[in-house]
């Protein structure tokens, strides 16, 4: 995954702001009642073809697929709807068809790639039961199901996010945490279970009394944010779950880090070039921070790493929703750092004999 530095940023929303606030503006003032039909056709322009131009050259370029840009285009126009004046948008009822045409287009493709999982779920599930891996965790059993039976595309990682994130969610409570000498823990001694159970009530709080202000002006937006904040409590209460149940794992082969379901690395022991006590600055400058794997969990203070893992060339590490980026470090906070230490060390001492 490649970052985007801030000066993008600052460029990006300096310009979108224009183009938004300049067509906010237009309609808002005296003459607004006057201004030709052909305005509408200038702020469509603006919405469905400048704004996702700028959202590619400053976000999308070499880091997403270009697919991306349909969902873009259809916010646009949906924007340009609660901005535009109805009486300058009904000689231009023809560009909703184009925009939900290209949609639907993208829509259908998507969907056959659904059809292809659905039916072979059965193949899936089979080798998800006979999976013979050393991490035995769901996230690690299930992708190597998934690689068996399915070719690697974006879709195909954002319905496995989607389904873990489900899974840990919704099925996974009668699981127990995986405790052995080859797993540790990184979240009992920090404030990570709190907080997100605090973020999860905040967002009970919120979508309770901000859903009825929200209903009282737009309903449609009311049911949008409700739906995003449902879809934000399951994803925090995924993560909790994740957090207890899959625990950093020493194989004879690898070091498996995952820090909920939002991230995760796979270290082959040769890879590994040093292994030491962190002795570095307490906070990364963002471009040492771009390079690293933080394989520790959320706090309310961010706490200096134990120990930190060099590698020979740069790894891959995955993210949600196929997002992957190179990282040559990984930093680690355990809640037993001792005999985390000895065990790695060990097994480099094995593997270099």
């Amino acid at each position: 995954m490649l970052t985007i530095p801030k000066k993008k940023w600052l460029w990006f929303g300096l310009l979108l702001s224009l183009v938004l606030g300049s067509n906010v503006m237009v309609y808002r003032v005296e003459w607004a009642a006057t201004l030709p039909p052909e305005m509408a056709l200038g702020s469509l322009f603006d919405f469905i073809i400048t704004i996702p131009l700028l959202v590619y050259l400053f976000i999308i370029r070499k880091r997403y697929s270009l697919k991306t840009l349909l969902p873009v285009m259809l916010v646009g126009y949906g924007a340009a709807v609660l901005i535009i004046p109805q009486g300058l948008m009904s000689d231009y009822s023809f560009v909703k068809y184009i925009v939900f045409a290209g949609e639907g287009a993208f829509l259908l493709i998507e969907l056959y790639i659904v059809y292809q999982l659905i039916v072979k779920i059965p193949a899936i599930l089979k080798s998800y039961r006979n999976a013979a891996t050393v991490n035995p965790t769901f996230h690690h059993r299930m992708a190597e199901a998934w690689n068996q039976h399915l070719e690697s595309s974006r879709m195909r990682e954002i319905l496995f996010s989607e389904m873990a994130m489900y899974y840990y969610s919704l099925f996974s409570w009668r699981k127990k945490p995986v405790n052995d000498a080859q797993t540790f823990t990184y979240h009992k001694k920090t404030g990570a279970i709190a907080v997100y159970v605090m973020l999860i009530h905040a967002i009970v709080l919120e979508s309770v009394g901000f859903h009825f202000l929200l209903h009282s002006w737009n309903p449609t937006v009311a049911i949008i944010a409700l739906v995003l904040n449902l879809y934000a409590l399951f994803f925090f209460v995924a993560e909790i779950q994740a957090i207890r149940l899959c625990p950093i794992r020493i194989t004879d082969q690898h070091v498996y880090l995952q820090v909920g379901i939002t991230r995760q690395v796979t270290v082959p022991l040769e890879e590994i070039k040093s292994f030491h006590y962190y002795q570095g600055p307490e906070k990364l400058t963002k471009t040492e921070a771009r390079h690293v794997f933080d394989a520790s969990a959320a706090d309310f203070i961010k706490e200096k790493p134990t120990f930190e893992i060099e590698f020979h060339q740069p790894l891959d590490a995955s993210f949600m929703y196929g997002i992957k980026k190179k990282v040559s470090k990984a930093h680690l906070r355990l809640d037993e750092p001792q005999q985390f230490y000895q065990l790695l060390s060990e097994k480099i001492r094995e593997r270099d004999i």
